[in-house]
């Protein structure tokens, strides 16, 4: 059966914030701004940025997901993957649709929106992962800041032309309901992570097809050293027994890694002297290096961590350069992936993704 075509939802969205692009690394500029971030989130910093670096590349756009490029069409980008062969994007849309599309060209393969052939759908995605047997887990977040979540496995020979039916549906952990989960990653050896943010922890299960649960990472109450306010983004690094999971803590403005096989804390790192009001949503890592990649939306960057250094370190911070028309659209970045050459980016604000080589 194929994939059943997506259902416009409208959906606003506002922000206000502001960005820049320094021209110089070495000059301290001083932003402030006010934002309302896609998750309801308001705030008005004022910070000075010391940047180290910028990421030498021009961003090759991906075309948007339908139709012209226009502030907060329906198919705002959430989370996104690639699969491993690196030819194909999948990205979670806030108004439900999974859209699927080939790297080379941008062009569309297939939009999902439902997760069974009984015409039920989606709510809001807010990712998505693929291991390495090509199994596809989509995260629906339900829609609010307090709704239950659910993930939905889709096997890698769902029906022509995409998955059509999930073959297994996760929406708990241990019984404890998931509630808003906001992201999601599998390692390398295909052991699902699931971010709990309602719930202030990381869920871990085990390999399809079972997804046995295996551990629990974090703990509800923040300050850092494990404990989580708001995470969102998640990623894996590393193989065998010897992974590493870094975690995205939103509202304590910190990276914080794992242990996924004891599911103790291990190290952590601030994103505040890089400027990051709350507002990081997505992250991915460059395993050869070890480099954090996070997607900072209220801020309007995408940035670069080395992780390996104690604190991190920014290496280099990227935003894209628009056209005009005046004033400058403000790039919104949710959701990052990188699969070994290149680092693709979800803009919510300008409905695109755009391939960056950092």
């Amino acid at each position: 059966m194929a994939a059943l075509a997506g259902v416009v939802i409208p959906m606003a969205c506002t922000n206000t914030s502001s960005h820049f692009l320094p021209t110089s690394p070495s000059t301290p500029v001083v932003v402030s701004a006010t934002a309302t971030n896609a998750f309801g989130f308001t705030s008005t910093p004022t910070f000075t940025m010391q940047p180290t670096g910028t990421i030498t590349n021009t961003a090759t756009i991906v075309p948007a997901m339908t139709g012209p490029t226009i502030i907060c069409t329906p198919n705002v980008p959430n989370g996104l993957a690639v699969n491993s062969a690196g030819t194909t994007i999948y990205v979670a849309g806030g108004d439900g649709n999974l859209s699927i599309y080939s790297i080379t060209g941008g062009s569309a393969i297939t939009m999902i929106n439902q997760f069974s052939t009984t015409g039920a759908s989606f709510t809001s995605l807010s990712g998505v992962a693929i291991d390495s047997s090509g199994n596809l887990y989509v995260l629906d977040s339900g829609g609010s800041l307090t709704s239950p979540g659910t993930v939905y496995e889709f096997g890698s020979t769902s029906g022509p032309g995409g998955p059509v039916t999930a073959i297994t549906t996760l929406n708990n952990y241990n019984g404890v309901t998931f509630i808003s989960p906001q992201g999601i990653a599998v390692d390398s050896n295909n052991n699902l992570y699931v971010v709990d943010t309602g719930n202030n922890v990381i869920d871990e299960f085990g390999p399809a097809p079972t997804n046995a649960v295996s551990q629990l990472m974090g703990y509800t109450g923040g300050g850092g050293n494990g404990g989580l306010n708001y995470p969102t983004g998640i990623a894996t690094d590393g193989s065998s027994s010897a992974v590493t999971v870094f975690v995205a803590d939103m509202e304590d403005e910190l990276i914080q890694e794992f242990n996924p096989v004891t599911g103790a804390f291990i190290t952590q790192f601030s994103t505040l002297p890089e400027s990051f009001d709350p507002g990081v949503l997505g992250i991915a890592v460059k395993s050869t290096t070890g480099d954090v990649f996070a997607a900072d939306y209220n801020n309007g960057f995408v940035q670069d961590f080395n992780s390996t250094t104690s604190p991190g370190t920014l290496n280099a911070q990227w935003a894209p350069t628009f056209p005009p028309p005046t004033p400058t659209p403000v790039f919104g970045p949710t959701g990052v992936a990188y699969n070994g050459t290149k680092l693709y980016v979800t803009d919510y604000d300008n409905n695109a993704i755009y391939a960056v080589t950092p």
